[in-house]
């Protein structure tokens, strides 16, 4: 399948300039450039055209890095770079400000045309006489850009030749173009074949954009966030250094076991590894993995059934338990913070949350209803009034109906992102 981009999940409300600006003016270059059917005299301004505003090494002026990127050789080439342009053009044009994302664009666009013509003369002289023209080291610069800045974002598109909508993960896209571009280079440049594409623009073109992304996130030009390239490295390193922590601490090893098993005689006592493993889950929980801090808490309760987190971490740790389908875990943990924090602001939440898994996960109409009865005489919302309503009724007839859980959901997430 081939995915024609259209957009993001990152757009937002925001209404771009530069984007729609800089595709107008590429497509009337191109109508301006390449009229067909041509004469000769046509076909001899055309080499004109390229010698002088495409980009080459032999043959390089100063403008040359701007131009060359409003030049394209067929519709084909026109239309596949602009729809990378609109596609990421307007997440970051929102992300940038518009003078900032025209910017990465021309900036970009020159880098690529750049490493195309330089390091192409490098690997074979002859090709430098040969001129690039295109916008796609501009867009792969977008592409490089976007994926700094939101590596968990999605890629929106017509999947082709289905013609259906469908989207892809962007990292997805980045492995695929720079796989797809680096075989290309080998096979162009050791002789096989000659694919006429200049890949190392696109590559150029993706560094470009990712190295600049990077840069404004980490001098604070950007607002950083918990979602961009560097949170991930980060929250990688922690992660390792957590892990290197827990080895150290007898807390890992090739069985999966936690260490340390509580001796006879000690409920109220945990071990030196166990209270390793609980600070472990508080790191993890304030670098916002949670997913690591929902592995940990698991293994913690195969040592302490009964182990209780602080309340926001244990709530959060809940909550990511049921987002990733462990429900009979998620189960255990809600019960815990019902009888742990019993005048928590997000009680009846979290008692909504434990009665739909009971009721919808698990299909214990039972549990389920015994644990409404907490949500008796208390002062609740019209929302999560009729969420329980609703629940009573299935437990009423024993059904484990369907239905979403999305309220009760939303209102239990307490500080997860």
């Amino acid at each position: 399948m081939f995915l024609i981009p259209t957009g993001t999940d990152r757009d937002g409300g925001h209404r771009p300039l530069f984007v729609p600006l800089l595709v107008v003016a590429t497509v009337l270059c191109f109508l301006l450039t390449d009229s067909r059917p041509r004469s000769p005299a046509e076909v001899a301004d055309r080499i004109q055209i390229l010698s002088r505003y495409a980009i080459s090494y032999k043959y390089f002026e100063w403008w040359q890095p701007i131009t060359y990127q409003f030049l394209h050789g067929g519709w084909f080439h026109l239309l596949s770079n602009m729809f990378f342009l609109a596609a990421f053009g307007v997440v970051l044009e929102s992300r940038l400000g518009r003078f900032g994302f025209l910017a990465i664009y021309l900036a970009g666009g020159a880098a690529a045309g750049i490493a195309q013509a330089w390091i192409g003369h490098w690997l074979d002289p002859a090709q430098g006489f040969a001129p690039a023209i295109g916008a796609s080291g501009a867009t792969s610069a977008l592409l490089g850009a976007a994926f700094a800045l939101y590596p968990r974002a999605n890629v929106r598109g017509i999947a082709i030749p289905q013609f259906l909508p469908a989207q892809v993960s962007i990292q997805w896209m980045m492995a695929f173009a720079v796989a797809l571009d680096v075989v290309r280079t080998i096979v162009d440049w050791s002789g096989a074949a000659n694919s006429g594409i200049a890949t190392l623009a696109h590559l150029g073109g993706i560094v470009f954009g990712f190295l600049i992304g990077l840069a404004l996130l980490a001098s604070g030009l950007l607002v950083r966030d918990d979602a961009d390239a560097l949170f991930l490295l980060k929250q990688w390193r922690r992660r390792r250094e957590m892990r290197l922590a827990m080895e150290s601490a007898g807390l890992a090893g090739t069985s999966g076991v936690i260490a340390g098993r509580v001796r006879s005689g000690a409920d109220s006592k945990e071990t030196e590894a166990q209270l390793v493993l609980r600070r472990t889950i508080a790191a993890a929980h304030r670098e916002r993995d949670y997913t690591l801090a929902a592995q940990l808490y698991v293994k913690l309760l195969k040592e302490l059934p009964t182990a209780t987190l602080p309340s926001e971490i244990h709530l959060d740790v809940s909550n990511e338990l049921a987002r990733s389908g462990q429900h009979a875990l998620a189960a255990q943990g809600y019960r815990l913070f019902l009888e742990r924090f019993r005048t928590h602001p997000m009680i009846d939440d979290a008692r909504l949350m434990l009665a739909t898994i009971e009721l919808r996960r698990l299909g214990d109409a039972k549990a389920a209803a015994k644990t409404l009865e907490g949500l008796e005489g208390r002062p609740l919302d019209n929302d999560r009034a009729a969420i329980a309503a609703s629940l009573r009724a299935d437990c009423a007839t024993g059904g484990a109906t369907g239905g979403a859980t999305g309220g009760a959901t939303g209102g239990a997430t307490g500080g997860a992102a």
